[in-house]
């Protein structure tokens, strides 16, 4: 058995700028947590979106934000400060979620949400990699343990969120969930701009500039890439479709939308937590298909539910599927790439983005079609398709610090040990 060492997880504090990272990632997933779970409600409720038009809504949004990511991560890798794209990020959400509460016409939320929350949906990636760089400068920070303790943080805000939401909507109805999205990023944007160091990436050199496309060729990146898209596609069908499963399926009330959500988001903070000491003696892959195992078994109990009470017990199975996925995916996928903390990030929030489309257009099409139930059936599928492909992905030799202090800190190398095991 290995021993695990909790004293370390949450050593990272000292790093520079951590507790504005802490501050400015959890007030993103308090944001996202407060309207995130409703907006399906609102466009169907109150747009009047059919299930196909609230999956091209989804669909084109999530297109927008990977054609914005995708841009703003290579412009933060060569040469752009992060602190700028972040502070553009937020700016642009908070302008995003602020036309909710002016245009009420379906194509004019369309094209203005498309492109402002497109161009905010940077701003997760880019913090998350603002904190890789930042703990790899730092002597007293492991990149690993800081990525899973600010992730965990990130689902905490997921736990209130979600009841803050329900609390909201039942007193101010959906304008004051939109409205306080909107001044949360306004207010994210300025602790960012007094809080974050205005650093350039240059400071941490580079071996080589390669692109995305020339890492996709690795055989690794492209089959975990293209599993992380199915096993989002799953989860974001889930996160799409669930709302509309718990009122009109199993005929609960709105409010227990908002408690399925906080207890999957509470669940995943302890499972982050321990997934922060096993990832360093454990093999992410190996982890990651016990994660999708989980989702698996998730998807097939949903299939035979007929109860919200049935529908809570079942979080347990997917906040372990989501805290594995979310917490060691990122992390995976930045050991691809530790020269580009930018790219990696950025790359692994495009699957997810990949994933929103593709889950927008076949929810959208299988709900309306074969209705909710069969859209569970189809995310079993997807589950397993993500799992084989993951099992395919070739293992990759450990990092030593060594070699990628190296690449990092040369002057620095011969002084240091292991940074920690990469997989795979």
């Amino acid at each position: 058995m290995p021993s695990f060492s909790f004293h370390g997880t949450f050593r990272t504090n000292q790093m520079p700028g951590y507790f504005a990272l802490v501050f400015s990632i959890t007030l993103v997933g308090v944001g996202l947590a407060v309207t995130r779970p409703y907006l399906s409600l609102y466009l169907t409720n109150q747009i009047h979106t059919s299930p196909v038009e609230l999956g091209a809504f989804m669909c084109t949004n999530g297109i927008g934000g990977i054609i914005a990511s995708t841009w703003l991560g290579k412009k933060s890798d060569t040469g752009t400060p992060k602190k700028f794209i972040i502070l553009l990020s937020c700016l642009a959400a908070g302008c995003g979620y602020a036309c909710f509460l002016f245009m009420h016409n379906y194509i004019q939320l369309l094209i203005f949400t498309t492109f402002l929350l497109g161009m905010g949906a940077a701003a997760f990636p880019q913090l998350f990699a603002y904190a890789r760089e930042s703990a790899i400068a730092s002597s007293t920070s492991h990149p690993a343990r800081t990525i899973a303790s600010l992730r965990a943080f990130f689902s905490f805000a997921w736990v209130v969120g979600p009841l803050f939401g329900a609390w909201g909507l039942s007193l101010l109805g959906y304008n004051g969930l939109f409205m306080s999205t909107s001044l949360i990023y306004f207010l994210i944007f300025g602790v960012a701009l007094l809080s974050l160091q205005r650093r350039q990436h240059t400071q941490i050199p580079k071996i080589e500039s390669s692109t995305l496309w020339k890492n996709l060729q690795r055989r690794e990146i492209f089959y975990s890439s293209i599993a992380f898209v199915f096993a989002s596609t799953a989860s974001s069908v889930n996160g799409m479709y669930m709302p509309l499963f718990v009122t009109r399926t199993i005929g609960a009330q709105e409010h227990v939308v908002g408690w399925v959500f906080s207890l999957s988001a509470g669940l995943e903070i302890p499972i982050m937590i321990g997934l922060s000491a096993v990832s360093e003696k454990i093999e992410k892959r190996k982890i990651l298909l016990f994660g999708i195992i989980c989702g698996i078994l998730y998807y097939t109990g949903v299939i035979f539910t007929d109860a919200a009470w049935q529908m809570l017990i079942l979080q347990v199975f997917c906040a372990i599927f989501i805290a594995i996925i979310s917490s060691t995916g990122m992390s995976y996928f930045q050991d691809f790439m530790p020269e580009s903390a930018g790219s990696a990030t950025t790359l692994f929030s495009n699957t997810n983005n990949i994933g929103s489309v593709a889950g927008s257009l076949l929810g959208g099409t299988i709900a309306q079609t074969l209705g909710f139930r069969a859209v569970y059936e189809s995310n079993i599928g997807l589950a397993l398709f993500a799992f084989f492909l993951l099992y395919l992905a070739k293992k990759r030799q450990p990092l030593k610090h060594s070699e990628t202090n190296m690449a990092i800190h040369p002057s620095q190398s011969q002084h240091e040990s292991v940074i920690f095991r990469q997989d795979k």
